[in-house]
């Protein structure tokens, strides 16, 4: 019984002490029902306290106060009170807001008791400060974190806010800059104490002055160098308020990266572009474009002029000029003027977009335009202008306008209260200066001691027509009024007068300069996010950072992973401090982001948060890996052409000395009566034949122009290469199996390259296999690949295979896997260029310990098959021809007048072409037959001379040249399409030469 009794006591103690309680307290057991609440919440519900009985249901007793309006959510309950009770059951703590009938507002915080029950905290938030105070607080944080100084500059050219880091650029002793200091003051004891240093050659006061005239002109874009060589950017913009604002930012270690142009203007929310010299436009990025209904690369195609007319139709005003139909004709005036005077443009759309258009001169006298879209200032703008009456009225501050003429035109109840209680107030049209005397006169304003009313009377007429500022006026009732003189855009005076005897002035400027702050940091171009470090939870985002990542309320949205999260916290907060953390971030369209972040650890409302902006460097890293393959692919041609280029002048250098193997071969070929002899003279001539061809393959290739094809086997070349490399196989032992489809289609393509790529390809698969012996095996198989409709052979070993790493290398010249003095690293190389030039391609298949496949694919040819051009018999009778053979060395003349007699014909051979044209000159020729690379006189030069002089002979010269690499004989013969064969001569193209020069020019 006393246990009873002494538990009802404890309860009731309890119940008595929560009664006690200022903030409301309530508690529900698992059900959500009523256990016990005190007198606050009960006077919270007011009529509603009634339902506070134990075990009424914690929904019946909000849904009565929510339905009858006693109780109003504000905050926490988005979705509806049926959402949030359900939500209850299964979270551990909740938070809502609500408005109170009595015109307070509450805080209650729920939090779960370990016997399942909910506990609920009321709290009296109604005096705490407002959103707004809130938001200023944390931006007043925000910007002091802000990497680059930041300055607010009233009307009266006085500082109203500073940042850190502008505090420590201009005063690192932290001993002057304070807000009311004069910004000229700033920058004047900055450069005393040495803080900003002249250039070389300019003295303190030629800086001081620059910088005055810098910062009244609103500039852009200026540059101070630090005491310790720093290179700090200046910027001054101009505010709705009248005011300024100043940036200065270290752009010493942002050079580099800043010239980066396509990264820099890439990632800039504004549009930017930039103009040559002619106007024509050869950069722009995205938001420039965007506005247009263009892609970069669209209105980068058009010419100033086309840019006019494609744009003028979407133009409703310029600078507040509506342009009607004339569009085109005032958008380019209005380009070509800015051009000239640089002034900020407006333009208006037709859509009702408006954009800021500013243009400064680059270094080449050039133009970056830079497009801003100021279509939600404007908005605001004309909301403010709406209002801008009612507002003038409420002022504290006294406001008189006056025109260009210096007449009355309006003044604020201020105004009124402050000069014309006892005295007529101003008329319209009235003059300032007679306002002044009848304010003087009528005893209004007090005359400083020692001066006459006359006299204070032009002084305060002066102080109007010079625009000063922060003029003191003493009252007679002994107010001190603080006075100000503007002009106006409209050409007006405007004067302003501020009671600072209740410093109503300065408050009203600290409200402004909030407003303006919060403005500042929502246009803000950098990417900055304020969250808790405990959850992520994003406490404040920019519209430039939801436009990345989207409406997001966490951090932990756009990690890749927590453990991402987590490398970064751990990088973070040991220093409170992060600099150029490299992270992935995913953007709010899914796409991963690579970014440079910076960060910063700060204090709001007694916890701990994250000031970080994040960079986008994906398009800079793409560009980079682009430029790289880029250069690597350019190595590689570099070195095919250089490796080209040798061996074609290899080649070339054979030409006559395989021109004279070759011909008295071929003369020498069925003339032998010894068995013996004639075949081995067969096989000189069939060795120096093939070895001619190789060489015109080289300079075929060094020339790069197509080579002469005719229709062929692969099975045939891929034989005829076997019989020419098989035998080092067969002496290893090599198991060689042939595998070749008899209906493969015929290729177009010079049938010696193709043998002189097979026979590589078996000579280089003969060196893998050798230490293998019998167990060697080499295959080679042909087919027809429908689907590609290419003829493949493919040359497959079964030895090592080539290692992964250097399969990519395996074409290129001079690389080889062999031993030194086996391998030159070439012959693979021009394997790839030979087929390569014909159309195809020779593709690698290696898997390592255990084979190695090359594949030779080619096209099928393209229309009829060409007519066979075997050379036909010529009767040696109508060969016969008196010719003249005109070749400095005497050897190659020689030849070719052997070859000639062989022919049937009658040759005269001249070393000296002066010596020739002599010859033509007193003797008859049927042809002429000349050497193109001479001294003193080349082919095209003897040409020309027989043109002039003897032109009976310009249609029966013919040239002989081993200077097809040339470029004078390339432009000679492509100009004037005169007949020639290459050398190394073979007999048959020189019997088809004279056939051809005989037909067409005739005997003569």
């Amino acid at each position: 019984m006393t246990t009873r009794t002494d538990a009802r006591n404890s309860l009731s103690s309890v119940s008595e002490a929560v009664d006690m309680l200022e903030e409301g307290f309530v508690l529900f057991d698992r059900d959500l029902a009523l256990v016990l609440a005190n007198k606050s919440y009960a006077q919270m519900l007011g009529p509603h306290s009634d339902l506070l009985v134990p075990g009424t249901p914690m929904q019946d007793i909000i849904g009565c106060a929510v339905a009858s309006g006693r109780v109003k959510i504000l905050r926490g309950a988005e979705n509806g009170m049926g959402a949030f009770l359900a939500a209850l059951k299964s979270v551990e703590t909740a938070r809502i807001e609500v408005s109170v009938a009595d015109g307070t507002e509450r805080e209650i915080r729920l939090s779960r008791l370990s016997d399942g029950g909910l506990v609920g905290n009321v709290k009296d938030i109604t005096h705490e400060r407002t959103t707004e105070a809130r938001a200023r607080e944390l931006l007043n944080k925000v910007i002091d974190d802000v990497e680059f100084g930041i300055a607010l500059i009233d009307d009266d050219d006085r500082l109203v806010f500073s940042n850190r880091r502008f505090r420590e650029m201009t005063d690192p002793s932290a001993v002057f800059v304070e807000p009311g200091i004069p910004i000229s003051e700033v920058y004047e004891r900055s450069i005393e104490k040495g803080t900003f240093r002249a250039p070389e050659g300019m003295a303190q006061e030629e800086l001081r002055d620059a910088l005055s005239h810098l910062i009244r002109t609103a500039a852009k874009g200026f540059s101070i160098t630090s005491a310790n060589g720093r290179e700090i950017v200046g910027n001054v913009y101009d505010t709705v308020l009248q005011g300024r604002l100043l940036t200065l930012e270290d752009v010493t270690d942002q050079l580099r990266a800043e010239r980066l142009f396509t990264d820099a203007v890439a990632r800039l929310p504004v549009g930017v572009a930039i103009e040559e010299a002619d106007g024509n436009l050869f950069h722009c990025n995205e938001a420039f474009s965007s506005p247009f209904g263009y892609r970069p690369a669209e209105l980068l195609a058009l010419s100033d002029s086309e840019r006019f007319l494609a744009l003028a139709p979407q133009i409703q005003a310029i600078a507040g000029q509506e342009v009607g139909d004339r569009g085109g004709e005032l958008f380019a005036q209005a380009i070509h003027n800015q051009r000239e005077n640089l002034e900020p443009m407006e333009v208006y759309f037709r859509n009702g977009r408006h954009y800021l258009v500013e243009r400064a001169v680059t270094e080449d006298d050039g133009r970056v335009v830079v497009v801003t879209d100021t279509t939600a200032l404007k908005e605001a703008e004309q909301r403010s202008l709406q209002t801008l009456n009612d507002t003038l009225q409420s002022l504290e501050e006294g406001i008189a306008v006056f025109d260009r003429d210096a007449g009355f035109v309006l003044g604020n109840r201020r105004l009124r209260h402050l000069f014309f209680d006892t005295i007529e107030p101003p008329r319209t049209g009235e003059t300032l200066s007679g306002l002044w005397s009848r304010l003087v006169r009528g005893g209004v304003i007090k005359v400083p001691d020692g001066v006459t009313p006359e006299n204070y009377i032009v002084d305060l007429d002066h102080f109007a027509t010079e625009f000063r500022k922060g003029e003191t006026i003493h009252l007679r009732d002994g107010r001190t009024l603080l006075a100000s003189t503007h002009w106006t855009e409209k050409e007006r005076y405007l004067l302003s007068f501020v009671d600072v005897t209740e410093q109503r002035r300065a408050e009203a400027e600290q409200r402004e300069a909030d407003l303006l702050l919060h403005k500042i940091v929502e246009a803000c171009p950098a990417n900055f996010l304020v969250s808790r470090i405990d959850d992520g939870k994003i406490i404040y985002c920019p519209p430039l950072s939801r436009e990345r990542f989207g409406n997001i309320e966490s951090t932990l949205s756009f990690f890749l992973t927590p453990q991402d999260r987590q490398a970064y916290l751990d990088a973070l907060l040991p220093t409170g401090s992060l600099d150029d953390y490299r992270v992935q971030f995913l953007r709010g369209d899914g796409s991963v982001m690579q970014g440079i972040t910076a960060a910063r650890v700060t204090e709001y409302k007694g916890e701990q948060v994250i000031v970080s902006s994040t960079r986008d460097i994906s398009d800079l890293l793409a560009m980079q890996e682009e430029l790289q393959q880029q250069r690597e692919a350019a190595h590689q041609s570099e070195k095919l052409s250089a490796l080209g280029e040798l061996l074609a002048g290899v080649a070339h250098e054979l030409n006559n000395p395989l021109s004279i193997i070759v011909g008295y071969a071929q003369m020498l070929e069925g003339r032998l009566k010894d068995e013996k002899l004639s075949k081995r003279v067969d096989r000189i001539a069939e060795a120096a034949e093939r070895s001619s061809r190789i060489v015109r393959a080289f300079l075929a290739m060094a020339r790069q122009r197509p080579t002469k094809v005719e229709r062929c086997s692969l099975n045939d070349i891929a034989l005829a290469a076997l019989d020419v490399a098989g035998y080092g196989l067969r002496a290893n032992g090599t198991n060689v199996i042939t595998d070749l489809d008899e209906t493969l289609p015929d290729i177009s393509g010079d049938a010696d390259q193709l043998v002189q790529v097979f026979s590589n390809l078996i000579v280089n698969a003969e060196h893998t296999l050798a230490p293998m012996g019998s167990a060697g095996e080499l295959l080679i198989r042909s087919y027809f690949d429908g689907a590609a409709q290419q003829s493949v052979v493919e040359i497959r070993d079964n030895g090592p295979g080539i290692p992964e790493a250097i399969q990519a290398r395996i074409f290129e010249p001079f690389f080889t896997t062999k031993d030194v003095g086996k391998g030159t690293g070439i012959g693979l190389a021009f394997s790839h260029r030979i087929i390569d030039a014909h159309g195809g391609r020779l593709e690698l298949q290696s898997d390592e310990g255990e084979k190695t496949s090359f594949f030779v694919r080619l096209d099928l040819p393209n229309g009829p098959e060409p007519m066979s051009d075997e050379v036909q018999s010529t009767n040696a009778e109508a060969l016969a021809r008196r010719v003249l053979v005109v070749d400095d060395e005497e050897i190659v003349g020689e030849l070719l007048c052997d070859m000639l007699e062989d022919l049937n014909c009658e040759p005269v051979l001249a070393t000296d072409p002066r010596f020739a044209l002599e010859l033509l000159a007193h003797e008859a020729f049927d042809l002429v037959l000349s050497d193109f690379k001479m001294p003193d006189m080349n082919g095209a030069q003897l040409y020309k001379a027989i043109a002039d002089t003897l032109p009976q002979y310009a249609d029966r010269i013919g040239f002989v040249t081993g200077d097809t690499l040339g470029s004078d004989a390339y432009r000679f013969f492509s100009q004037y399409q005169k007949p020639h064969i290459e050398k190394p001569i073979l007999r048959d193209e020189l019997a088809e030469l004279v056939e051809h020069l005989s037909d067409h020019g005739g005997r003569k």
